[in-house]
């Protein structure tokens, strides 16, 4: 296999394969004295996934693990205030995280929802460059 077939196989693999290629989101929704997970692909289709929430009062256990219904829709009411968090697992290998922090009455007051898409073009950048190294290091031993 010459160095552009290995290239072009190579960023073959980066492109996205359809639309099967898709990540998992996860959306807070507060309301009174609970809350309301609703976790989704990135392309719009709902996510049935395993929710696992842990409580500021106990950071080694769960507070809750949780399964959405086929529409992407879990919920919970947090016991304590204090800042929480949550990862939703697909099961498939898609997974998202939260951090909320609930006030004394049991209301979300700000949700942070972890690498933005700053960071994910930045890893991509990085990925890409790392694959062009390898080419241009494979292309100066063949020479040699």
């Amino acid at each position: 296999m010459s160095g552009r077939t290995s290239l072009i196989a190579a960023l073959g693999l980066l492109l996205p394969a359809g639309s099967s290629a898709h990540g998992l989101t996860a959306e807070l929704v507060p309301a009174d004295r609970a809350v309301t997970v609703k976790c989704a692909y990135t392309n719009g289709d709902p996510a049935e996934a395993e929710v696992l929430v842990k409580s500021p009062s106990d950071a080694t256990s769960y507070f809750a693990i949780i399964r959405t219904d086929p529409s992407g829709v879990a919920h919970f009411e947090p016991d304590v205030a204090g800042l929480w968090s949550l990862t939703a697992d697909d099961g498939l290998g898609h997974r998202a995280s939260l951090e909320f922090s609930v006030d004394g009455d049991g209301v979300v007051r700000s949700v942070d929802g972890g690498a933005g898409p700053l960071l994910r073009y930045a890893l991509l950048a990085l990925a890409c460059t790392g694959l062009l190294a390898w080419w241009l290091l494979l292309k100066r031993r063949v020479r040699a």
